[in-house]
């Protein structure tokens, strides 16, 4: 035992058996794992909610871990080369990778079946081998018999986004909103009964994902490194946004209230938390008339553009139809219709990869003519014969969004342009057309069907429930694209 410990396995109260009538060795970690021998090739390991089947194939052992239904209900088993031949380094390693395996499924439930087996790869090749085996004796195995506290929230999240997706009304977009706070919710906190998290829980998560990293998994800093490890670290980095902040909590409100409803919970703990936060209007500024002047300036943008052509047309239809940038990144060529004799976009998600914020997102907006002048259309043409579908087709989603990427652009380049205020930045543009029209005195119920705001006035207003184009164009037509 001590020379087990000595080389840093920490298997806790490791006892041998030694079974005569089946001539197996088995190493358990007692109260942990039970090993149940079944014939001379083949044993089975009991850690928590896994099984894992150990078989000798051609002198070579293999660990076949039976995965928990609950967590993997579209694969039942991961199987996995030891790599030895000796049956006790086998068994010792059969134990070490279900414990380890036991331990991150219990933190990070939502870990898909292709992560896991690196890592089980990796637990496997970095796990040192004993060299000696100390004294062995006769025990008992006696099954480990937990406490059950009902089901736990990692179980619960997965009947929750299973339910969500089977009532059509989640779209991807939502679906990924929710698995990427579930999945903060069990890095930050691991998974427990979901009686157990109370008032206290919800503090200790509200605070932790406060002091989340923007950017985690894209940063290099910290590879190798869980979410929970880097926020207790100390070390200084970009948190995320109070707004982020509030998203996810906004998100774990719902499933908590979810399992409210469906009786597993007496209480949301999360309900009505949120961090504080400024106002959206101080959140975000309006671009003043000389940011317009240097951010369109042709000379700047061509230049911008010379590889990459959204760096050109983006902020010019950020502009003139106040879309927001995922709306205008996700653009199909298929989106640039004609209604009423007026050349349109259509802000749409009827195709995959195409996500809006709400109902009221979906919208066609007429063309502003300075767009059409500067050759947007012709530009339209020359990427469908290519064969491309979407209009901007170098973007690539980040963690599904297509806008990650020109944001990030769309910061260093008006930084470059001496605008350095945080506050201004690609979203500013949707702000300023609702500014300068409201300023030429633009109705409201207008405004809002241009941006493509909610608003349950609006279907009783002077325009009805069709989209009103030609008021749309009079009231576009005179924002000025300031060129320089």
């Amino acid at each position: 035992m001590q020379a087990l410990q000595e080389k840093g396995l920490r298997l806790m109260r490791v006892q041998y058996l030694y079974l005569r009538e089946h001539h197996a060795w088995t190493l358990m970690a007692w109260g942990v794992t039970r090993i149940v021998p079944l014939n001379w090739s083949t044993l089975v390991v009991h850690s928590g909610d896994l099984m894992a089947y150990i078989v000798r194939r051609q002198s070579v052992y293999y660990l076949n871990l039976r995965l928990p239904k609950h967590l993997f209900p579209n694969r039942d088993t991961l199987r996995l080369s030891l790599r030895v031949r000796e049956r006790q380094a086998a068994l010792y390693l059969a134990s070490s990778l279900a414990q380890q395996v036991n331990s991150h499924l219990s933190e990070h439930p939502l870990t898909s079946p292709e992560t896991l087996r690196v890592l089980c790869v990796q637990w496997r090749d970095s796990s040192p081998l004993p060299t000696t085996l100390p004294q062995l004796h006769r025990a008992t195995v006696t099954p480990a018999n937990p406490s059950s506290n009902g089901p736990t929230l990692a179980a619960l999240s997965k009947l929750y986004i299973e339910e969500g997706k089977r009532g059509g009304t989640w779209r991807q977009g939502s679906i990924d909103d929710v698995e990427r706070a579930l999945a903060d919710l069990f890095e930050l906190m691991g998974d427990m009964p979901a009686v157990a998290f109370d008032a206290q829980q919800a503090r200790l998560l509200k605070e932790r994902l406060s002091r989340c990293p923007q950017y985690f998994g894209l940063r290099p800093e910290f590879k190798g490194k869980t979410l929970r490890q880097v926020v207790e670290s100390g070390s200084t980095y970009k948190p995320i946004t109070a707004v982020t902040v509030n998203n996810r909590l906004r998100k774990l409100n719902a499933f908590l209230n979810w399992c409210r409803v469906n009786g597993y919970v007496a209480d949301n703990p999360l309900a009505g938390m949120k961090v504080m936060t400024g106002s959206a209007k101080e959140a975000r500024l309006s671009f003043d008339s000389g940011d317009l002047i240097i951010l369109l300036n042709q000379d700047f943008l061509l230049k911008e553009a010379r590889k990459l052509p959204w760096r050109y047309w983006l902020p010019l239809l950020g502009r003139v139809t106040g879309a927001r940038i995922e709306e205008l990144c996700q653009l199909r060529v298929d989106d640039f219709i004609e209604q009423q004799g007026i050349q349109c976009i259509r802000v749409d998600d009827s195709r995959e990869g195409q996500n809006l914020k709400n109902a009221s997102s979906r919208r066609v907006l007429p063309l502003h003519p300075a767009l059409i002048d500067l050759g947007l259309l012709q530009h339209v043409e020359a990427v469908k014969a290519t064969g491309a579908d979407r209009l901007f087709p170098e973007l690539e989603a980040v963690r599904g969004k297509l806008g990650h990427a020109p944001s990030k652009w769309f910061g260093r380049y008006k930084m470059k342009l001496g605008i350095t205020d945080p506050r201004k930045t690609f979203h500013s543009f949707r702000h300023t057309l609702i500014d300068d029209l409201r300023d030429a005195g633009v109705q409201d119920s207008l405004i809002k069907r241009i941006a493509g705001h909610e608003d349950s006035a609006v279907t009783f207003s002077i325009y009805g429930s069709r989209s009103p184009l030609n008021a749309m164009m009079d009231a576009l037509r005179n924002i000025p694209v300031t060129q320089a």
